[in-house]
Parts: structure tokens; C-alpha cells; sequence
């Protein structure tokens, strides 16, 4: 079951966030931007603008967040937007129409049971994405993302896909 005051509190503390844009959404990045995922373990679709005019439209980050949810729970969390501004940034450098995402928001209690999780993960504040860009080396996205982020990159080869969050500087193969 959603808990409305979490989820009211996160939009209100996201809301506060949306109107400071991060460094690679100055000037010159373009002002209408749009995310087409697939959540890949229930076959949701987002396909959305998410930006315009200057600022972040929040019913669309609030239907990409409830999305990227955490499913085993059924709760949601107001995904951080920046990581929508990443998954746009994806989308034009490699020409992809469709980006798998295998893993947003967690809570607690589901990320305690997955196997390999960080106890302090990034997905538990709504700042991480588990993704797949589709015949797109993992390698080349978690290089990618290096150059464009200040957080957590790791690439997970066995599994196919590339984490990003916006915690501490650091990187790692899983």
C-alpha cells in the first residue's frame, strides 16, 4: 500500500529540488526533454515529456517514479529527476528509442533480500537506476556515465546491465 504522507513529503522535497538544474542542463541543453523506458520486471512503459519551459513537469516524474517502484512492496518513491535528465542523455548518445530499466526505487525491506545489494543503497533515497541499453556495451554506458555524473557507477557484465546513482564518487564491476 502507498503511504500518502511519504509519498506527498518526497514530492514536496523533490518539488524544492526541481527548480535548481544540474550542471549538464544549463544553458544550450535542449529545454523539452522526454524518457521512453520499459520497466523491465513488470512491462511497464513510460514514454513522457518530463521537461519544459524551464522546469520539471511533476505529474510525469511522479507517473516515471511510480514506474520505477518498488514492485515486490508496491511503494513508491519521487524518483530524484536528474536521473530522468541521464536517461535523455542516453537516449541521444546512442540513438536508442527505448531504454530498459531493471531497478529503481527499493525499500528497506526489499533491498535487505536482494542478494549483492549495498545496505546503504542509493535505490532506498529514489537516486539509482539498474539499466540496459539494448546492443549497447555496459562497459562503454558505465565509461559514459563517468564522464558525466558525480556519484556511483558500477557495471555488472554477468548480468547485463549498468548501475547509476547520485551518492558518493565511486565506481565498481559487480
Amino acid at each position: 500500500m502507498i503511504d500518502r504522507r511519504k509519498l506527498l513529503t518526497g514530492c514536496a522535497a523533490v518539488a524544492g529540488s526541481l527548480s535548481t538544474l544540474p550542471a549538464w542542463a544549463q544553458p544550450g541543453f535542449p529545454s523539452r526533454r522526454w524518457v521512453k523506458i520499459v520497466f523491465s520486471p513488470t512491462g511497464e512503459r513510460f514514454n513522457n515529456l518530463y521537461f519544459s519551459g524551464g522546469t520539471y513537469i511533476l505529474p510525469a516524474v511522479k507517473q516515471f517514479s511510480w514506474t520505477c517502484r518498488d514492485y515486490r512492496a508496491n511503494e513508491v518513491k519521487l524518483i530524484h529527476p536528474w536521473l530522468m535528465d541521464l536517461i535523455f542523455v542516453l537516449h541521444w548518445k546512442y540513438g536508442k528509442d527505448e531504454i530498459k530499466v531493471l531497478s529503481g526505487y527499493r525499500t528497506a525491506g526489499t533491498n535487505a533480500q536482494l542478494e549483492g545489494a549495498a545496505l546503504n543503497s542509493q535505490h532506498m533515497r529514489a537516486m539509482a537506476l539498474d539499466l540496459h541499453i539494448p546492443e549497447v556495451d555496459n562497459e562503454a554506458v558505465a565509461h559514459d556515465f563517468k564522464t558525466f555524473i558525480y556519484g556511483g557507477t558500477g557495471i555488472y557484465p554477468g548480468r547485463d546491465f549498468t548501475h547509476f546513482d547520485f551518492g558518493p564518487l565511486r565506481s565498481w564491476v559487480g
